[in-house]
């Protein structure tokens, strides 16, 4: 009668426990990457691919700049986790918040297609299957190594790489 009951609440927890370890890998996998990535190109505090929020600094600082639909966006290194915490914020509001997040959604899409355009030959299917199957962490992590294919300016010390 209560077996059931016992059984399902067994299967939920067994599946929080998955993505719970799901989770730590993936975090794991981006902060290795990310670290890796700043220390290969020289950046201070590399540690900070760690920290939630100053991840998002390096990989601005990475990136540098790109192109959005025309417009060259710079700065990327506060501009990105400026529109991470301001687009999650901002969408909860009714209507608008939905518009900002597809903003972020999209910036995001092209920012992660800049990166990997940078690092990897196989831009277009990591960056959709970052998008489709939520493996950014482990793309991350597979490039960590490589040096940039394209020239970037490391804002530092206004090397190129």
């Amino acid at each position: 009668m209560y077996g059931g009951e016992g059984a399902f609440l067994a299967a939920m927890g067994f599946l929080g426990f998955i993505w719970f370890v799901v989770f730590v890998v993936f975090y794991i996998l981006k902060s290795l990457g990310i670290s890796a990535l700043a220390t290969n190109r020289g950046f201070e505090n590399p540690w900070m691919g760690w920290v939630p929020i100053a991840d998002l600094y390096l990989l601005g600082m990475l990136v540098g700049s790109m192109d959005l639909f025309g417009y060259r966006v710079d700065k990327l290194e506060i501009i990105l986790p400026a529109a991470m915490v301001g687009g999650s914020l901002l969408g909860s509001i009714p209507l608008l918040g939905w518009l900002i997040m597809l903003a972020v959604m999209v910036f995001f899409i092209m920012f992660t297609y800049r990166l990997f355009e940078m690092y990897s030959t196989n831009a277009v299917l990591y960056t959709l299957l970052s998008v489709l199957l939520c493996l950014f962490p482990i793309f991350l992590f597979v490039i960590r190594n490589n040096p940039p294919l394209m020239q970037t300016q490391n804002p530092n010390n206004n090397q190129y790489y």
